[in-house]
């Protein structure tokens, strides 16, 4: 059995990050192989997410977060219980940092790195580990539909990562808009060429994600999740409610003060942020993976257009886009707007395309 080493964003306070995480080990490990996610601690990631204060807080956040600091703390501690029991399968060791991540060479038959933005420097201060650096034969060093979120070319071009990339046996990415700039960037480089692949979370069907998600008993709701909550969700969804006359259920990773006034807010565990999707009446997000669940769930949806630069848009465009459903993303002049409810017998076959291939693509590299 060939033993595979997964590397990604599996310690980040994140339901995306870490339900992807999830995801695709178990999809590998329904294909036959061993998969372990290599339990890597980048302090950008982890500093980001359990300092209380970061050095780009203003006084007015700072003051804020203390407030909701006890809330943080509990949510944290439901994450590390998902993340030992589900990602490392009760491995509490004291995992790898840059300083010895090289020890992993020789217990893995290959590497993946992906998904999530792993490529984004913005996520991990350019940490190289997650170029696969560290891995001493090339033929071993693969990505699945790794993400540079909203880094420029400059970054890509740069000749460090070319250097790394160039030693990459296969290459996937999930965007289209990052695998016409690394076909650009590479096209004399490499032989091969740059695969696009679905998120992780797309190749388990919703049977699979029933058993991970929690039965919850709510009378009829709105479920609205959004990382910061800007005030256009939260008026999208006041307004959306009134007129469908159900309530609301708030769940945010960061604008906890916001929602402080709110008393249907949940703080909960990734098995809850999949019951309360998947049992939602409708589903209001901003999130690339709120929308990939609502989708894996059948749900009718509402994305409302980021506003903030730092938010990358184009992975929820690119995955509206290629099921047909574009409509779906709301714009500000489009905030009263009610849309029929989705068909999903349309979206489903051309789901199955884009797993399809994508299971090609893992399988390929599973059988090298």
């Amino acid at each position: 059995m060939k033993k595979i080493g997964l590397l990604t964003f599996h310690r980040a306070i994140n339901y995306g990050a870490c339900l992807q995480a999830y995801a695709l080990k178990n999809y590998i490990e329904d294909l036959g192989s061993k998969c372990e996610i290599i339990d890597y601690h980048c302090s950008e990631i982890e500093d980001f997410y359990n300092k209380i204060f970061l050095k780009e807080d203003s006084i007015k956040t700072k003051i804020k977060k203390i407030f909701t600091w006890h809330i943080q703390k509990k949510r944290n501690q439901k994450f590390k219980d998902f993340i030992e029991i589900r990602l490392l399968d009760g491995n509490t060791s004291d995992g790898y940092t840059r300083n010895n991540i090289k020890e992993v060479n020789e217990l893995y038959d290959c590497f993946i790195v992906g998904s999530d933005q792993v490529w984004s420097p913005f996520c991990t201060g350019g940490d190289l580990t997650y170029f696969l650096d560290f891995v001493s034969e090339h033929r071993k060093r693969n990505s699945y539909a790794a993400c540079v979120g909203v880094a420029g070319e400059d970054f890509l071009k740069s000749e460090t990562i070319v250097k790394n990339l160039q030693k990459f046996n296969n290459i996937s990415v999930r965007e289209e808009s990052t695998q016409d700039k690394l076909n650009t960037i590479m096209s004399d480089k490499i032989e091969k060429r740059i695969s696009l692949d679905v998120d992780p979370t797309l190749l388990l069907d919703n049977e699979k994600w029933d058993k991970v998600a929690t039965d919850i008993k709510e009378e009829p709701y709105i479920f609205v999740y959004s990382l910061s909550m800007p005030n256009e969700v939260i008026e999208f969804a006041k307004n959306f409610a009134k007129e469908k006359q159900k309530k609301i259920i708030f769940c945010t990773l960061d604008n906890l003060f916001t929602l402080k006034k709110h008393n249907n807010t949940v703080n909960v565990n990734p098995e809850d942020f999949l019951g309360y999707i998947k049992n939602a009446d409708y589903v209001i997000t901003n999130s690339f993976h709120g929308t990939v669940f609502s989708i894996i769930f059948r749900k009718n949806f509402y994305v409302i257009k980021n506003k903030n630069p730092n938010h990358d848009n184009s992975r929820l465009i690119n995955i509206l886009s290629l099921l047909g459903i574009k409509n779906r993303l709301v714009e500000e002049e489009d905030m009263l707007n009610i849309l029929d409810d989705i068909d999903y017998s349309n979206i489903e076959p051309k789901l199955k395309v884009m797993r399809d291939s994508s299971r090609q693509y893992i399988c390929k590299i599973l059988s090298e």
